[in-house]
């Protein structure tokens, strides 16, 4: 038997190369996917392999003197091993046991070996359907197992991997023909789970407080102080600013110097009963923003602390700062601490610094908190963002501009 393998970019290339060097009477014998060597690409299309077979001439005449064999077994074992060639070497040693000699029976084997010939045929006549529909559901399975694991290098929740998928199959069919689909499909998914962020302005009416919590060393201040430039310089609203992080002198010192530099007036406090001095102080300001002092998320005094000053605010708002280089699982930790807030707003920091944006994703997806804005500098006030769900979702898969 001359056995032969080829290797294509789809079924259809592999039929016609073995036509043309095997003949039509060539069987299949094998079929399966080959990952493409080189740079990973995303839903990279595999190449298929394909084994064929033809038979010598000894062989066919062997062929002649054998018993039929059921079309049964012909279709439900297309592939790995050759079948038909199994089938045919029993039936010959069947018939060798048996030693026919009788030559009444010539005659009825003839006419059932002329059947076998016909099943035969009509075998070999349809590989290329059969073994198209067994690729089809192999891309089918590839590509949603190339789009898991793509989502998942992406460190993205299995969760929330789940979730997408189920968005995705609805919309669009797993086959390496509709790539640019799938992946416009997940972009979509991941922008509709991101949803529409909260910005400051916009808001007209009556005066506005924001408090600004999170962690130590997440950028709070400097956060705080891009959004107050904004909104003085660029919105025209009329901004003061308040600190209660009386704990670090260069804290203080450094609010103190943007409100010279942005002819906005800075308020100290040292008690949360001050506050409301403060505030009344404050009556003709469009926005007051608050900074916190930065808490280790496993301190005692985190919650009392800003119930404190919470209690002592009319409606205050809260943005909860948090660093985009922290792991998720410290993340975690951090939403736990602060979860004696009711409702809050996410800011995330440091995105120029981070690896990987997922945990913009799995915070905005697991909280069922509102994303607000990114930063993603020092530079005040250019590098603060309003959290786009577009922009978030361009980050997070990696085509960010």
């Amino acid at each position: 038997m001359n056995v032969k393998r080829y290797i294509a970019p789809n079924v259809q290339e592999a039929m016609i190369k073995i036509k043309n060097e095997l003949g039509r009477d060539a069987i299949i014998l094998h079929t399966r996917k080959i990952k493409q060597k080189g740079l990973k690409g995303l839903f990279k299309k595999p190449l298929v392999e394909v084994v064929a077979a033809i038979q010598d001439e000894h062989e066919i005449k062997k062929a002649v003197e054998v018993k039929p064999v059921q079309p049964r077994h012909i279709v439900e074992e297309v592939a790995p091993q050759p079948v038909v060639i199994r089938e045919v070497e029993k039936t010959v040693e069947n018939i060798i046991e048996k030693n026919v000699e009788d030559t009444s029976q010539i005659a009825s084997l003839k006419s059932e070996i002329d059947e076998i010939k016909d099943m035969l045929k009509t075998y070999i006549a349809k590989p290329t359907q059969m073994v198209q529909e067994d690729v089809s559901i192999e891309e089918f399975n590839d590509v949603e197992r190339e789009t898991r694991e793509f989502l998942k290098s992406l460190e993205i929740k299995d969760s929330i991997i789940e979730k997408i998928m189920t968005i995705v199959k609805r919309q669009v069919s797993l086959t390496p023909q509709n790539e640019p689909m799938v992946r416009s499909a997940v972009r979509q998914a991941i922008k509709d789970y991101i949803g529409e962020p909260f910005t400051i302005d916009g808001f007209p009416g009556e005066q506005r407080v924001f408090l600004f919590a999170g962690p130590t060393g997440v950028g709070k201040t400097t956060t705080l102080a891009k959004l107050a430039a904004k909104l003085s310089l660029l919105d025209n609203k009329k901004v003061g600013l308040i600190t209660a992080d009386t704990y670090r002198i260069a804290a203080v010192d450094q609010l103190k110097t943007y409100s010279e530099i942005l002819g906005i007036p800075l308020s100290v406090v040292y008690e949360a009963s001050e506050l409301g001095d403060v505030m009344y102080k404050y009556k003709d300001k469009d926005i007051v923003l608050l900074d916190t002092a930065g808490r280790s998320h496993k301190s005692d005094e985190l919650s009392r602390d800003l119930q404190d000053l919470m209690n002592n605010l009319e409606n205050p708002e809260i943005f909860l700062v948090i660093s985009l280089t922290t792991g998720y699982k410290d993340i975690v930790s951090i939403l736990d601490a602060y979860s004696f807030i009711d409702k809050y707003r996410l800011i995330f920091t440091k995105l120029d610094e981070a690896s990987t944006y997922s945990n913009i994703l799995n915070v905005k997806v697991e909280s069922g908190h509102e994303l607000s804005y990114i930063t993603n500098g020092q530079s005040v006030p250019d590098d603060i963002e309003i959290a786009e769900s577009e922009k978030i979702a361009n980050y997070i898969v990696g085509e960010a501009k």
